[in-house]
């Protein structure tokens, strides 16, 4: 059933990524004296306490005005090579890496992130997501608590 919700998942934000791409290919109209050069995205998430029965998926996805261009992504300072999106799983935060930075490379005309979070055990664990569009903070969510009664499950379209 995990599987099931996270393939569900990618395929709302993929389908959610192109939809926003090829809605943004129509012509500027002429009286627009200045076209989009896109947006930086910086995002932050942190895992602490999650059981190994713990569902976590945090994916990033990001397309430039060039759907040739796949390598927007940074990982903890690692340029993901030929990959336009970013999945985070319960395997990456169950090392010492509890946080992850994740950053643009180049400007994106369309960013779509997918946030979900369960838990079927009764220890609860807590998690942060920070995003930063253009240097600005849209969302902060600080230490949030999952539990078998409060999942966190978002989708955000930047």
């Amino acid at each position: 059933m995990k599987k099931s919700i996270f393939k569900n998942l990618i395929t709302v934000i993929v389908c959610a990524v192109l939809f926003a791409s090829f809605s943004s290919c129509s012509k500027k109209d002429s009286g627009d004296p200045s076209p989009s050069n896109g947006r930086t995205a910086k995002f932050t998430v942190t895992v602490t306490g999650a059981p190994a029965s713990a569902y976590i998926s945090f994916v990033m996805v990001g397309l430039t005005n060039d759907p040739k261009e796949s390598t927007v992504w940074k990982v903890n300072g690692a340029v993901k090579n030929s990959e336009n999106s970013v999945s985070l799983g319960l395997n990456d935060f169950s090392g010492n890496t509890r946080t992850y930075v994740i950053e643009t490379i180049k400007p994106l005309s369309a960013i779509s992130v997918g946030v979900q979070c369960l838990n079927a055990e009764n220890s609860p664990y807590k998690i942060s997501y920070k995003a930063e569009i253009n240097g600005e903070v849209k969302n902060d969510e600080k230490d949030v608590t999952v539990a078998k009664t409060a999942d966190f499950t978002h989708d955000y379209t930047y």
